[in-house]
């Protein structure tokens, strides 16, 4: 009687799920998505119709016939999404990959990292904040087509991407599927490096803390969509990590799971022990804190704000009194484009860089503006804008970094260079 009640529970679960595909072709629906790429290592994030096969072959372009291929099924339990990694990969080598999902095909091509880049510069574009009723591109165009252009080494998105209401695991997968269906989207990211970090609105609702009561199910709905290198430390949950390009450290920050107001801390303690051990053992020239909020403004749920000014201080005077050099941070959240130069000690400074949103009715300067900010700008009806960060070589002496604001509407609206001497390096 036991095994006969189990098996007719099995038998109408089996048909429930068939009815529910009933019609339904199996295909890719969203991506191919590249990212964690490294001199060894890539990963390939893909998400398909409804459950079932993904094959991915690999191979150098130089040696299409030598193939390497990974299989993976997508559940419905992580909304037919996964992530396939190629580890044992040649440094400074072209691949190329193809997806193969049903009868639908996407493919991708792009070159592990090497020493190299640190002789070249490395060249990433960023961006956060995107509305789709806020969107003033005309059809078949996008912003992600503007960043497209720029022919970037990597790709980073600072949070707010997408919006939802109270980071509900639905809310956060249903936004990912209608940013990844927008036109530009999958040739930016298909074949450039792309990571990915949270703010506020693609965590919870507006403002929030690791406190919120959908903290977890978001965190999960974005380790879903992200091909990130890793997520948090063990026993400490998170999106936080660190990789390298050339000759440039990225330290992807998580401000929200740990961030408690309540005890003043925005990274929590084990967070921020990472972040600063990160700092000390990093061999690059250039390090770069990406947060999904500003580090020089004046809010309650930013670093300048009464909750973690404590905790900026800190930071800063670790950087400061060891002497870490070439440290910057590039933040979002508030759809404008600013820059702040803020004192850390003696005669250093660190520079914050913010673009203005994605998609977004941008928000208008400060007036009067702070005496840490050093540039703002925003335009009514200039709604899609981008940042870019170039990197220069060790072997400029008179430039170290270059940022620059782009818009859809009016093109190239703000440059902004440092000097080595302004980095300490």
């Amino acid at each position: 009687m036991f095994i006969r009640s189990h098996m007719l529970v099995f038998c109408a679960f089996l048909f429930l799920t068939t009815a529910t595909y009933a019609g339904e072709t199996l295909e890719i629906s969203h991506g191919p998505m590249l990212g964690a790429v490294s001199e060894n290592a890539a990963a390939i994030w893909i998400r398909t119709s409804i459950p079932g096969d993904v094959i991915i072959t690999l191979s150098k372009v130089t040696r299409p016939s030598q193939q390497r291929t990974k299989k993976r099924k997508t559940v419905a339990e992580s909304d037919n999404t996964c992530i396939l990694r190629f580890d044992n990969l040649k440094k400074n080598t072209k691949y190329r990959y193809v997806v193969c999902v049903g009868k639908s095909k996407q493919e991708g091509i792009f070159i592990t990292p090497s020493p190299s880049l640190k002789k070249k510069g490395v060249r990433m574009v960023y961006g956060y904040g995107y509305n789709p009723s806020q969107d003033k591109m005309k059809p078949c165009t996008s912003i992600f087509m503007e960043m497209a252009s720029r022919k970037p080494d990597l790709v980073l998105f600072l949070g707010d991407f997408p919006y939802t209401q109270a980071g509900r695991e639905k809310e956060v997968r249903d936004g990912n599927k209608k940013l990844r269906s927008i036109a530009g989207f999958r040739k930016l990211t298909a074949s450039t490096p792309t990571y990915g970090i949270y703010d506020d609105h693609d965590f919870g609702p507006n403002d929030c803390d690791g406190t919120h009561e959908n903290a977890d199910e978001a965190l999960a709905a974005f380790k879903e969509y992200w091909p990130n290198p890793s997520y948090a430390l063990p026993g400490n949950k998170g999106i936080y990590c660190s990789f390298v390009v050339g000759d440039v450290e990225f330290f992807l920050l998580d401000g929200r799971y740990q961030a408690r107001k309540s005890q003043k801390t925005m990274l929590g303690k084990v967070q921020f022990d990472w972040l600063c051990k990160g700092l000390r053992k990093s061999k690059s020239r250039y390090k770069v804190l990406v947060s999904g909020t500003q580090f020089g403004r004046v809010k309650a749920d930013s670093w300048g704000g009464k909750h973690y000014l404590g905790e900026r201080k800190k930071l800063f005077t670790f950087i400061f009194e060891k002497r870490i050099s070439g440290v910057i941070g590039i933040s979002g959240d508030v759809h404008r484009s600013d820059i702040y130069k803020l004192p850390i000690g003696g005669n250093r400074f660190f520079y914050d860089f913010t673009p203005g949103a994605l998609a977004r009715q941008q928000r208008m300067p400060p007036n009067p503006m702070p005496a840490t900010m050093i540039h703002s700008y925003s335009e009514r009806g200039d709604n899609n804008m981008f940042g870019e960060i170039e990197f220069h070589p060790i072997s400029d002496k008179n430039v170290a970094i270059v940022f620059r604001s782009f818009s859809a509407k009016n093109g190239l609206v703000y440059e902004h260079e440092l000097s080595p001497d302004d980095l300490g390096i």
